[in-house]
């Protein structure tokens, strides 16, 4: 870590209010009848934060780092692909038995986020039940 976490932070505080000032700006412009929402607080960074982690002894065993990156399917030898090279699909399902997850507006605008892949995760489990062969009790 660079030490820099507490300009970043200030600095998106500061676009995101920005961006929110016009949106107000525009809300009153169009005499919209709109609830008052709550502003986040200003982002909190210690005064001195941590800027390394000996893992082994913070009995930290598994990293998932997965922000900042692009897609990758050089590996997928299927014709499942637009001509952007984006895989096709219906809200996840490409085909019975190939499906994705976490991709841009897979089912909504937030199916990249994490929160908003349990709707996506739910919807696809319904779809994967429908088809799981029916047992009848004998």
């Amino acid at each position: 870590f660079s030490g820099s976490l507490a300009n970043f932070c200030a600095s998106a505080d500061l676009k995101m209010n920005r961006l929110l000032d016009a949106v107000d700006r525009r809300i009153e412009a169009d005499g919209l009848q709109v609830p008052d929402a709550e502003r986040s607080a200003p982002t909190r960074v210690p005064d001195a934060p941590r800027l390394t982690l000996d893992l082994a002894r913070s009995g930290i065993g598994t990293l998932v780092w997965a922000t900042g990156y692009r897609p990758d399917h050089h590996w997928l030898h299927l014709p499942v692909f637009d001509r952007k090279g984006r895989i096709r699909h219906d809200g996840g399902v490409i085909a019975d038995g190939l499906y994705v997850m976490g991709l841009p507006y897979l089912r909504s605008r937030h199916s990249t986020h994490i929160a908003g892949a349990t709707a996506d995760a739910e919807a696809l489990a319904g779809h994967l039940a429908e088809r799981l062969p029916r047992r009848h009790a004998a």
